[in-house]
């Protein structure tokens, strides 16, 4: 069974603030980690944003989401199942004292490397965990064509058994800044 340890350990580092947490929407719930969301929720692709005090310095993010409890939470041999890549989300320089919202919305306008896959656990599986995955984007790496990408994430099956830090150095990207969970079933 693949080794699914170090994304357990990233969710206890998100729950204890020691990763920054980023905002996320999905459907019409806001998540804070740990948040159940029925799987109606998760059709349309979610929404990231940061709130205005998060430590996100100006710049270009990349989201990596993931499944870690495919097929079963006690038995993931399919674990992790890639849900969504995206580049270029920006987070803009600060405005001079805007006081106007409290969050900013992470927006991209970089072509999907890996659409949004809606929540799909097995009926009768206990909660199945996805986790967001936000990375510091280096300034003029190459964003392969999704075909070159390792693991061929396209098809379903290619989204099984996904090698996430083949694709975090296949990216150029450094390490995981902030991220968020939710759990589904």
């Amino acid at each position: 069974m693949p080794d699914v340890s170090q994304y357990e350990t990233f969710i206890q580092e998100v729950e204890t603030g020691t990763h920054a947490t980023v905002g996320l929407r999905v459907g019409s719930q806001t998540v804070t980690p740990g948040a159940k969301v029925p799987k109606a929720e998760t059709r349309s692709t979610p929404t990231l944003y940061a709130p205005k005090t998060a430590p996100l310095q100006p710049g270009l993010y990349t989201l990596i989401a993931i499944d870690i409890d495919a097929p079963y939470t006690s038995f993931n041999a399919l674990s992790p199942i890639v849900h969504w890549i995206q580049t270029g989300f920006v987070v803009p320089e600060p405005e001079a004292e805007s006081e106007q919202s409290q969050e900013i919305e992470l927006r991209s306008t970089d072509p999907v490397i890996v659409p949004w896959l809606p929540a799909y656990p097995p009926p009768g599986t206990a909660p199945h965990r996805y986790v967001f995955m936000l990375y510091k984007q280096t300034p003029g790496a190459g964003v392969p064509e999704p075909q070159k990408l390792k693991g061929r994430p396209k098809s379903r099956l290619g989204r099984m058994r996904f090698d996430v830090q083949g694709v975090v150095g296949q990216l150029g990207l450094g390490e995981v800044v902030a991220g968020n969970y939710f759990v589904c079933n």
